[in-house]
């Protein structure tokens, strides 16, 4: 059972047994954004399902807010981002008491077309829910609607965007465990007037918390980001 707390600021506080504390914001960003950066024919998008270069990310990949500490060592165990290797499976590292990080994907994708989100995630003993959040970015503007000014780098322009608490309650579990959401009637939640024929999205990323104090052993584990139809 999900409730809302009363909103501050244009903040929206989400609060569930299953996914700790959630905060939704709305606002524009400056940027652009790529008309091809969307699903595979199949309609599946798969982010984080092999590592790649944090000190220089691949096409379409951003750091909105890069951690200082990773230019001394991208793969390093005290930087706030590294990957590393867990029950066979490469995952990122997130370390957000290190430093402040937001490393996110550009996408363009309709929420109608392919709604479903999921990922994995593992906590060790030092970190708690909401440590570490997902942030989705949407925008509501048309296929037809790009034109060559859409195409640059950095984080696209957004008209709203929700933040998603990685982690949960671990007690009797074991290993890895997966999350899903369906975009579509997240955001009609809480944007009902927005028609969702005409809403995309166009980020997808992660990052620390803005409200939490996490533990400086805490580390959250990410992987197997997926959003398919």
């Amino acid at each position: 059972m999900i409730s809302v707390l009363p909103p501050r600021a244009g903040v929206i506080s989400i609060m569930s047994r299953r996914l700790g504390v959630a905060f939704i914001a709305v606002y524009v960003l400056a940027g652009c954004s790529l008309p091809d950066a969307g699903v595979s024919v199949e309609g599946d998008l798969k982010l984080l399902y092999a590592p790649f270069s944090l000190g220089n990310p691949p096409r379409y990949w951003h750091y909105a807010d890069r951690p200082a500490k990773l230019d001394q060592g991208e793969q390093s165990k005290a930087n706030s981002l590294y990957w590393d290797d867990i029950d066979g499976r490469i995952a990122l590292a997130m370390r957000p008491a290190i430093a402040p990080f937001e490393l996110g994907r550009r996408t363009n994708i309709s929420v109608l077309a392919s709604p479903y989100l999921s990922f994995d995630w593992l906590m060790n003993a030092s970190a708690l829910p909401g440590d570490t959040e997902l942030v989705l970015g949407f925008r509501s503007q048309s296929q037809g609607d790009w034109g060559e000014s859409d195409l640059g780098v950095g984080k696209p322009p957004i008209d709203h965007v929700i933040r998603l608490p990685i982690g949960g309650d671990i007690s009797g579990t074991v290993g890895w465990q997966r999350d899903y959401f369906d975009l579509s009637t997240l955001h009609r939640r809480y944007w009902p007037d927005t028609d969702t024929v005409d809403v995309r999205l166009v980020w997808i990323g992660v990052a620390s918390s803005h409200d939490q104090r996490p533990d400086v052993a805490g580390v959250t584990y990410l992987s197997h980001i997926l959003l398919s139809r």
